[in-house]
């Protein structure tokens, strides 16, 4: 497994390294699921069924955090 370290910028956005990005396919537009579990946070590429599987996480519950995402971003934006 494969780590690198990134700066979060002052609006909470992060690059995802070119390396990563290639051997995850992950291309622009591609949508990316920020996950919080008990290690911490990962990112999960939307579209790999798979991967969300073995996280046991079903589309309500990925939903539910995406919204409570986008609803902190426009609070911090104001």
């Amino acid at each position: 497994m494969e780590s690198q370290v990134v700066k979060v910028t002052n609006k909470g956005m992060i690059t995802i390294p070119a390396k990563l990005r290639k051997k995850h396919n992950i291309k622009d537009g591609d949508k990316v699921a920020v996950i919080e579990d008990e290690n911490g946070i990962r990112l999960v590429k939307l579209g790999d069924l798979d991967e969300l599987r073995k996280l046991s996480y079903n589309s309500k519950e990925l939903k539910k955090m995406m919204e409570e995402s986008r609803k902190e971003d426009l609070e911090m934006e104001y």
